[in-house]
Order: structure tokens, then sequence, then C-alpha cells
């Protein structure tokens, strides 16, 4: 016998945003500071002659962090609550991101990005179990387009922070840190409450993940299918195209204006397809986005040095980071709210997990054939999102 899938109620735009305002609020500055980070760390291990394939796996540790950061962070939320979840793990990314201000290496940078994405992943466990506890499902796909909208915002924001001056090469962590702290403060003296969680099934947290996987898989196979592969997608896209560009010889500066202008992109069709999601196919809807995706990687492999670069890429990352939100409109469709922490926990680990193979294939593929190796590595992503959704 299944559970019935219940929702909350409809609620008019102007009271719902009421609701969200202050943990989207929080998450725009988190998306600021995590985008920073990235993005610095890259730039830094090629300062400091790291080969790229190492680079790769050092972003992919980040991932790695992430995805057992399902297993951990699931109990916290359902321990403490929402709100002392969200301060220890954003206080946790301010830390990590100290340590990266004044430790440098290989290997404790690898341990500093793992211990990053733990915390990330738990953050984002919270924001999203949250906002789609307070949504129904007419609501859910134009919810998530916002929060999208907002994170692609900001993670263009935290590259357009590369431009200033900088004497030392640990200041950026430090802005990063002063960020995650600023976030900390609207969530924890909003009013708003989440749904109240329920306490945990039986069994430890590896048997809970699992139970929770076999029921996405029943109810819904695309979703945690399509997570492996966005997860690697959009973590090749954050770890590797500011190799792609230092590879074409893209100042540090200009590195961080092509990234900043092509997630400014990415927002532009967040929306549009959330009310195409709600109202039609999401699972036919990813599959026409993954198709798109795959012809422009394709063609974008062949126009490296061209001014073409910068605008195809700015459409490629338009279309390909609307694959999460689709997804994420999938599961928790077809969820009982009740499991719905889980179900978020689930797709994050799904998601991290392709996360953590993203860099590495992608580093391997561009060692065999250079920058254009990016975008073979992303044909291939998109046409294995393609097979899922079909």
């Amino acid at each position: 016998m299944t559970d019935a899938v219940e929702q909350a109620p409809a609620r008019p735009w102007f009271n719902l945003l009421q609701v969200v305002a202050s943990l989207l609020l929080a998450y725009a500055l988190l998306m600021v500071g995590n985008a920073l980070a990235s993005t610095q760390t890259s730039l830094s291990l090629l300062a400091d002659g790291v080969p790229v394939a190492m680079a790769g796996v050092i972003q992919s540790a980040y991932y790695g962090g992430f995805f057992l950061g399902g297993f951990a962070c699931s109990g916290i939320v359902r321990d403490y609550g929402h709100h002392r979840a969200f301060a220890v793990l954003a206080a946790t990314v301010c830390l990590v991101a100290l340590a990266q201000s004044l430790l440098h290496g290989a290997l404790l940078w690898l341990v500093s990005r793992f211990a990053n994405g733990l915390a990330i992943c738990g953050v984002f466990m919270v924001v999203e179990s949250w906002l789609n506890a307070c949504v129904s499902n007419a609501q859910r796909g134009q919810l998530f387009s916002l929060y999208m909208i907002i994170s692609y915002l900001g993670a263009s924001a935290g590259q357009w922070l590369l431009r200033l001056p900088f004497d030392q090469p640990g200041w950026p962590f430090i802005v990063v840190a002063m960020l995650f702290t600023l976030a900390i403060i609207p969530v924890t003296l909003t009013r708003q409450q989440p749904l109240p969680v329920t306490e945990s099934a039986p069994g430890n947290l590896w048997r809970q993940a699992l139970r929770t996987l076999l029921q996405l898989h029943r109810r819904a196979p695309l979703g945690w299918a399509g997570a492996l592969v966005a997860g690697s997608f959009n973590s090749a896209f954050y770890a590797m195209m500011p190799v792609v560009l230092s590879q074409l010889h893209y100042s540090n500066t200009h590195v961080g204006d092509f990234m900043g202008l092509t997630l400014l992109a990415a927002p532009v069709l967040q929306w549009p397809m959330g009310k195409w999601a709600d109202r039609g196919n999401r699972a036919e809807l990813l599959s026409r986005s993954a198709l798109a995706v795959l012809v422009l990687a394709l063609i974008l492999s062949q126009v490296l040095a061209t001014w073409l670069l910068l605008p195809l890429t700015m459409l490629f990352v338009c279309i390909a980071f609307t694959f999460y939100g689709t997804l994420s409109g999938i599961v928790n469709d077809a969820m009982p709210p009740r499991r719905r922490v889980e179900a978020n926990a689930t797709l994050l680990m799904m998601y991290a997990l392709g996360g953590t193979l993203g860099p590495v294939l992608c580093s391997l593929i561009m060692g065999w054939l250079g920058p254009a190796g990016y975008f073979v590595s992303a044909a291939m992503l998109s046409g294995a999102m393609l097979a899922a959704a079909r």
C-alpha cells in the first residue's frame, strides 16, 4: 500500500513570497560566497602549478563531501530543526573558507573542499525541503524556478567579485566567510517556520537512504538517474570551465567576467521552464532541453577560438542549468510530504555522486583533447540525460 501524496495548499503569490523571503535572501548570500570559493579554488590551484587532472580531483572532493552530506545532514535537520541546522552548517563553511585563506597545499585543500561540500549539501537540503513544504504541486515548478534564478544570479555575482583588488591570495576566502556569516542572520531572525519535521524512520542512515532511493525508483525513476547526470554536468562546468578559459590564455579577471556573464544567462529560462513544467509533461521538457544542449555542446567544441564562444556558452548554460529544477519537480510531485526531507536528501546525494565524477571525467577528456574536451564531455552527459528522459 502506497502513501497518499499530500501537498501544501495553494497560496496567493504575495503571501507565499512573504513566507520564503528570508530564506531566499540567505540562500542568495550563500550562493555568492560558494561561487567565489569554487572559482578561486580552481584559479589558485593552477597558479600554484597543480596539474589539471589533480585540480579536477580536488574539485571533485567537494562533491564527495556533498554526497556524504546527504547521509549525515538529514539527521541534523530532523534532530535540531531547519533553523539550527542552517546556522550550524553555514558556520561550518565559514570555518572552511577561513582555513583555505590560511593554509595551502593540494592535500589540505582537498580536505577543505570535501568539508565544504558536506556542509553545503546540508544547507541545500534545509532550503529545498523548506521551500517544497510551503508550496502546492501547481506552484512548485514556479517557486523552484525562482529558487534557481536566485541560485544562478548569486553564482554570477560571485564571479564578479574576482574583479575586486585582492592584494593577497587568501583574501577572496575571507570574503566568502563574511558572506556565509551574513547568510545566517535572516534565517535565524525569521518568524516564519517550515512545516514540522516528523521523526526519522527506524534504522541507520544508510538503510534510510537506501529505502528512500528504492521508493524514489518506484515513484520517479527519472528523478534519481537524471540527478546523477545533472550533477556531473554542473560540477564540470563550475570546476573545469575556468580551467578551459585559462588554457585559452584568459586572465583571472577575464575568467571572472566570462563566468559571470554565462551564469547571468542561467536564470533567463528558469521561470518559463517552471511554468511549462507545471502545465505540461516534465519528462518531455527535460528530453527536449537535453537534445538542445547536446547540439550546442558539439558546436562549441569547434568554435573555442572565435567570438561565438561567449554567446553560445551563455545559451548552453541558459538551457542546461534548468535540468535540476525540472528533476526536483518530478521527484517532489511523486513523493509524500512526510518523506520530503529524505527525498530531497536522496536527490542531492545522487546529484553529488554525479558531481564527484564530472570534473574527473572532464579533466581526463581535456587531457586528451585539450580545452575542447570540456564540451565533448558535456555532449556525452547531455546525451545520457536525453537517454534517461526518453
